[in-house]
């Protein structure tokens, strides 16, 4: 099947905010013609390590419609962003996949269930083959994309009972990436951290393919300086990492897209651990972009940290 464009919707979700942006594409620049949002209500998914399902669909069906009703063009087909936290991504070396898709999904899962601590068979998961790394034992790498069937299929309902359909859901950071211009990407080695009061992403990808990802959350309840030891130890590890599979290969730019909740000197963390030249993501990263949202929609929105990953939503392909 030959891949088609996006559609220029996509809604944004995370565990306190629905959102809507919509981009067009005119004379080779992105224009942002469109921002809404709406809060949600204090714990309204179920707490979980991969996120939980709606405690009020119908309230949030409400919601939902009511965002709708404030975009002035129809509505379809969309894509929907989920925080890092609730699509979590995995790579694993592999022999030669089946092409039967049952088959396929039986490896995947075996696999999968070698390398996180969840129960497997609640999980929705999709692979695709990626380059593999130097040293690795199997011949092929996949690259693995796990969440909860349930809130994933609630979510679809909820939004084809709204008129809607979800045609692709993906991660925050890959959406980030996504969004990035050619020239930002197409680097032997980039690096792209993304901060949240809820935990922090490490992506790092080669040619524009994602190559390592790792996830970890965050316990505010600790001091800064084990908050601090921490991070950078992690980032440590990751260069040591890099360094180890990627011999002779630099790491020249780390793009840093931090939450305005969070306080913490996080460029000043990256560039120590990472031992790299980091910089906070920026329209200079980006395509050719024309906002042409009003003042008050900008406001409402977190910076790039919503409004990239839209972005990155709007250009992919769905297969």
């Amino acid at each position: 099947m030959t891949p088609i464009a996006a559609p220029p919707h996509v809604f944004s979700l995370d565990a306190e905010r629905l959102a809507y942006g919509r981009f067009r594409v005119k004379a080779g620049t992105y224009a942002f013609e469109t921002y809404n949002s709406v809060d949600l209500p204090g714990e309204a998914f179920l707490p979980g390590l991969l996120g939980g399902p709606l405690r009020d669909e119908a309230g949030f069906g409400e919601l939902l419609k009511g965002l709708i009703s404030r975009v002035e063009v129809p509505i379809a087909e969309a894509s929907l962003v989920l925080p890092d936290a609730w699509l979590r991504l995995a790579f694993t070396e592999v022999g030669e996949l089946p092409a039967d898709p049952q088959d396929l999904d039986a490896v995947l899962r075996w696999k999968l269930k070698r390398l996180v601590p969840f129960r497997v068979d609640e999980l929705r998961l999709r692979g695709t083959e990626v380059s593999p790394l130097a040293n690795q034992e199997e011949p092929n790498r996949a690259l693995l994309g796990f969440a909860l069937e349930t809130l994933l299929a609630q979510q679809e309902r909820l939004f084809q009972e709204a008129g809607i359909r979800l045609g692709r859901i993906a991660n925050l950071s890959l959406s980030l990436l996504a969004s990035l211009s050619t020239e930002v990407v197409d680097r032997p080695l980039l690096g792209l951290v993304v901060v949240e009061p809820a935990g922090y992403t490490l992506l790092f990808s080669r040619r524009g393919e994602p190559i390592l990802h790792r996830f970890k959350s965050a316990d505010p309840e600790l001091p800064y300086e084990l908050r601090q030891q921490r991070a950078i130890h992690d980032l440590r590890l990751t260069r040591s990492f890099l360094a180890e599979r990627f011999p002779g290969t630099t790491l020249d730019l780390n793009l840093l897209v931090k939450s305005p909740a969070v306080e913490d000197p996080w460029q000043e963390w990256v560039e120590n651990g990472l031992e790299s030249r980091t910089e906070a993501l920026s329209e200079a990263h980006l395509p050719a972009l024309s906002v042409q949202i009003s003042k008050q929609e900008a406001d409402s929105a977190e910076s790039f940290l919503e409004i990239a990953p839209m972005l990155g939503a709007s250009r992919q392909e769905v297969a």
